[in-house]
């Protein structure tokens, strides 16, 4: 018994003693990023890696790029780069789990790659208090939620511009498998339904022209095995391309010629919409912030008849398990609504960093990946009208949101072999 309680002592002087650490943004653990090594000189700063910093800006460069994971594999294989269990163990002589075969040293798995994508070291950050142990008898770690780790910015030099690390994380968050012809379409993660809301799925065969692929609504698509119904919302490739196409040309053009015009709208509209979302949160939180009161008034007065003997112990139990789930639902919706509207508080959009995107490209003459998903966030697609034979496509910009010039909507025209007539599809 003695000893349990030392052990259990001292084990709460240890994590006290790590929290203070990882409070200072002191490092806790000994090892340094993949990229990065300890200074010698000083054990709480990391410098880059000589031997696999271009490793880690070479794996972000080509997932930015569009690149499938496998082929990401297949680089670090052919220039024969060590796993990062490998390279440990060889500087080191550790391991963690068993040494792979020989065959094995060049085969990086998918999630270590994910880890490395989705690391905010290598923007020059420090995060500590990542994890915490369950228990004193244990070796089991858990991780901890964001808001419960320390952020330390600008510690060390960074390996990846901020730009390139975002576009990262967008297509990690908007992922989705190759098509059947192995490959990773220009549109993936960006288009959504413009009624329903759900993701659009491409349609095509293999071996079949580009002129022939098109999108279609993913409930329609799967209307046989969910109860929401939607219509076809179809769409060609090729008319997408060029209205998109057509419509960043056109948004880019705006920006350069009337630039300070540009910054002064496109804050003025952020303004308003962000005072609106702040609006019906708080009325949210107001409301639950209610009913909570009036929840643990009930519950006060159940347990003073329960403690005076007007209720058993079974009525008080069956009365109270529904308020007690409504009570935890309502806490948690609090949280994420208090959270909410900070992030809203402090956030509006970022339209200087659309405008030094801008600046980047001298002139877009074609759609790639990279262009595509570094100044769209998403494109929504509408149903054709068939009394006027035409489609709306709505399309939000990276950090702005819809573009308004003042010109005429972007519009395309084009066969449209399921009715027999042409249709203009435009874009807003």
């Amino acid at each position: 018994m003695f000893n349990e309680f030392y052990a259990r002592d001292t084990s709460k002087k240890i994590r006290a003693v790590k929290q203070a650490k990882a409070q200072k943004g002191e490092r806790v653990n000994g090892e340094a990023p993949y990229g990065y090594l300890i200074d010698p000189d000083n054990r709480n700063h990391l410098i880059p890696d000589p031997e696999t910093a271009h490793v880690v800006k070479q794996i972000f460069a080509m997932y930015v790029r569009g690149d499938r994971m496998c082929e990401i594999q297949n680089w670090l294989r052919d220039n024969e780069i060590l796993t990062v269990g490998e390279l440990r163990y060889r500087r080191t002589g550790s391991k963690r789990h068993p040494r792979p075969q020989l065959n094995a040293w060049y085969n990086w798995p998918d999630k270590t790659l994910y880890d490395i994508l989705t690391r905010k070291e290598y923007l020059g950050h420090t995060i500590t208090g990542k994890t915490y142990k369950v228990s004193y008898k244990s070796k089991k770690t858990k991780k901890n939620p964001e808001e419960k780790r320390y952020f330390f910015p600008n510690t060390h030099e960074p390996l990846i511009d901020e730009e390139t690390f975002e576009l990262a994380q967008k297509r990690i968050a908007t992922r989705q498998r190759p098509t059947k012809v192995d490959e990773i379409d220009l549109f993936s993660g960006l288009l959504f339904c413009g009624d329903c809301g759900y993701k659009m799925y491409a349609v095509r065969g293999a071996g079949t022209l580009e002129r022939k692929h098109a999108y279609t609504c993913g409930n329609y698509r799967n209307r046989a095995r969910n109860d929401m119904l939607c219509t076809t919302h179809y769409i060609r490739k090729s008319v997408l391309k060029e209205l998109v196409l057509a419509d960043l040309q056109r948004v880019t053009s705006y920006v350069k010629e009337h630039e300070q015009e540009f910054i002064e709208t496109a804050n003025e509209c952020s303004a308003k919409a962000v005072q609106k979302t702040l609006t019906q949160q708080r009325k949210e939180l107001d409301k639950a912030q209610n009913r909570i009161n009036e929840l643990n008034i009930l519950f006060r007065k159940l347990y003073e008849d329960n403690a005076l003997g007007k209720l058993s112990d079974e009525q008080f139990a069956f009365l109270t398990s529904g308020y007690d789930e409504e009570k935890k639902t309502l806490t948690r919706r609090i949280a994420e609504l208090s959270q909410e509207i900070d992030n809203a508080t402090e956030r509006s959009a970022d339209v200087k960093r659309f405008v030094a995107l801008v600046r980047r490209y001298t002139a877009i003459e074609e759609l790639t990946y990279e262009n595509v998903h570094e100044f769209i966030d998403r494109i929504l697609i509408h149903e054709l009208d068939k009394e006027t034979n035409t489609r709306k496509i709505e399309i939000f910009y990276s950090f702005v949101g819809r573009v308004d010039t003042g010109d005429k909507p972007t519009e395309s025209i084009s066969y449209f072999r399921q009715i027999g007539a042409d249709v203009k599809s435009y874009a807003i």
